[in-house]
């Protein structure tokens, strides 16, 4: 009995400093200094357009990193349509240096936009709740590949093509 409890502490002990140890910059805070919960920040987002009365979806949400290299995805919630969030980011994402590389307007609206070695893809649709944009950012493929320590991320090289068989063609009858 004394063993099995000896290795729960110690197992507690190590779940503890890890979770210690794994500070992620971008989780929001669960609680103020007073105890009272606090509201997600959308403060550490520097290089992307955020409306105002945006709401975080913290459950939905995966982020990594800080400041203006942070990758993962973000989910947020506003009210109103879909057409002021689509134009939001249509004409503001230019001024926080990203370029377009295409857009499709619909019932699920999605925008691709490149800046330096960084795509991000966001994704709007009304729900129950309002709207919900989705905005994922990773590394460009091929991008960290110059050596300069950030891990490489290049495509790997396509395997040689099988021969195609011929094709032969009738005429329908």
């Amino acid at each position: 009995m004394k063993m099995k409890a000896g290795a729960a502490s110690i197992g507690l002990v190590v779940l503890l400093g890890l979770a210690a140890c794994s500070g992620n910059a971008l989780a929001p805070s669960s609680a103020r200094s007073d105890g009272s919960p606090a509201a997600p920040s959308f403060s550490q987002f520097s290089d992307i357009p955020i409306p105002a009365k945006a709401r975080m979806d913290v459950d939905q949400s995966l982020l990594l990193g800080h400041g203006e290299s942070w990758v993962g995805r973000l989910v947020y919630t506003t009210g109103g349509g879909t057409g002021p969030i689509y134009d939001l980011y249509k004409s503001d994402m230019p001024g926080f240096g990203w370029q377009e590389i295409t857009s499709v307007r619909a019932s699920i609206s999605i925008q691709t936009w490149q800046r330096a070695d960084r795509i991000a893809t966001v994704q709007i649709r009304d729900t129950t709740f309002g709207v919900e944009t989705i905005i994922t950012v990773a590394p460009a493929i091929g991008a960290g590949t110059g050596g300069g320590g950030g891990g490489s991320y290049a495509t790997p090289p396509a395997p040689a093509a099988a021969p195609q068989p011929s094709v032969s063609r009738q005429p329908l009858r």
